[in-house]
């Protein structure tokens, strides 16, 4: 009983805490044996159990890293909002901040995207089922988060077409 009260404290404090977010379930406890506790977090498929790359770039690459991975920007320009410099890629816009990686942002144009080492069409409903079930839905898009990072993929309001995809650190944004 100790086990699933601390399972269930532990699910509470976790970034995927709320009303359904965990599950616990006790097997059947045998004589002499402790309980055992299983916590499930819907929407976070066993392949995708963290965000590491976005098309290639890493949020822990610094600038040198980016221009040695992707080579020479097809275009530079500043973002004063963000403060930072974008280096524009034919797959990605690379948003740079004090030197390391803020933000990938990813066009439809693209018509896919490397998350990790898998590619997947650029379509909502491929990515919603990819991803799993989004830890947040907000009105411009839903927001899929492994650890500190999140892959945002924002939507049109009015029809629900997908608009871009970035991916970037939860506290960032």
């Amino acid at each position: 009983m100790m086990l699933i009260q601390l399972m269930m404290l532990a699910a509470l404090l976790s970034p995927f805490s709320g009303a359904d977010a965990v599950q616990t379930a006790a097997l059947p406890p045998t004589a002499g044996k402790a309980v055992q506790a299983v916590a499930r977090f819907p929407g976070q498929p066993s392949h995708m159990t963290q965000f590491i790359t976005l098309n290639g770039i890493s949020l822990d690459d610094r600038e040198e890293d980016v221009l040695h991975k992707k080579g020479k920007p097809l275009q530079v320009t500043k973002d004063w909002l963000l403060r930072s410099t974008e280096y524009h890629y034919a797959d990605a816009v690379v948003g740079i901040r004090d030197g390391y990686v803020d933000y990938v942002h990813v066009d439809p144009e693209a018509m896919r995207v490397k998350i990790n080492d898998r590619w997947l069409p650029l379509n909502r409903g491929t990515l919603a089922q990819e991803l799993g079930g989004a830890q947040f839905a907000a009105e411009d898009g839903d927001v899929y988060i492994r650890g500190h990072k999140a892959i945002k993929v924002y939507t049109d309001q009015a029809n629900g077409e997908l608009q871009f995809v970035e991916f970037f650190a939860e506290n960032s944004q």
